[in-house]
């Protein structure tokens, strides 16, 4: 896992073990630099168009879209609604929790995607690192560690699987961002308290981690 920022950051990290814990909903900010800022993170659109057809209490496609987007309920008997070309839609708007992010890719490609970042640190020893993070939180505010997740790059507006809403907002982007390989740390507030990005860190953490040139 790769780290890119300016550098006089990347040294509070190096020799200090200071690094700055962001959360989801303050990426939405428009003051943070290109490639941070998404006034969209953690949200979404979910859809299921129709051109035409009768739904009635079969487990077909449709009729599951009509009850699952809470568009009509049916009952029990033999009703039947006729649907021409309609598209049900249902917004997604994921919780705050606690984010750092990371690169799976080490290059100047990947560097330039993000605004400022003229250095680069890998980290040597991710479970350490991160259970290190873990612990330092909780210090603060006590939170479950929910793993470290692949970014999916995709409109937000996503079509509906027909099973399931699909990919959590919190872990999609915006095409625009796909070359940057992003990798999302994620923790939840345990008792859905109010959060904010702050700085924080750990000694510990300076062993798990190394400036690299690339």
């Amino acid at each position: 896992m790769y780290r890119y920022s300016a550098k006089e950051y990347n040294l509070s990290l190096l020799n200090m073990g200071g690094i700055r814990i962001g959360t989801l909903h303050d990426f939405r900010k428009a003051e943070h630099k290109s490639g941070i800022a998404d006034p969209q993170e953690g949200k979404k659109n979910v859809i299921h168009h129709i051109d035409k057809a009768i739904v009635n209490n079969t487990d077909d496609l449709h009729g599951r879209a009509a009850k699952e987007f809470n568009i009509v309920n049916l009952g029990k008997g033999n009703a039947s609604v006729s649907f021409t070309d309609c598209t049900f839609s249902k917004s997604f708007d994921e919780p705050d929790c606690f984010i750092l992010c990371f690169s799976s890719e080490k290059s100047k490609k990947v560097m330039a995607e993000f605004e400022g970042a003229d250095s680069c640190i890998e980290i040597t020893n991710p479970d350490i690192f991160l259970q290190q993070l873990t612990d330092t939180l909780n210090l603060f505010t006590p939170v479950i560690f929910r793993g470290v997740h692949k970014v999916i790059y995709q409109n937000k507006e996503e079509v509906w699987n027909g099973a399931d809403w699909g990919h959590n907002p919190a872990v999609i982007k915006e095409l625009d961002f796909k070359n940057q390989y992003e990798l999302r740390a994620i923790w939840q507030p345990r008792f859905n308290q109010k959060i904010r990005p702050f700085v924080t860190g750990s000694y510990k953490l300076i062993s798990s981690c190394r400036e690299i040139s690339i």
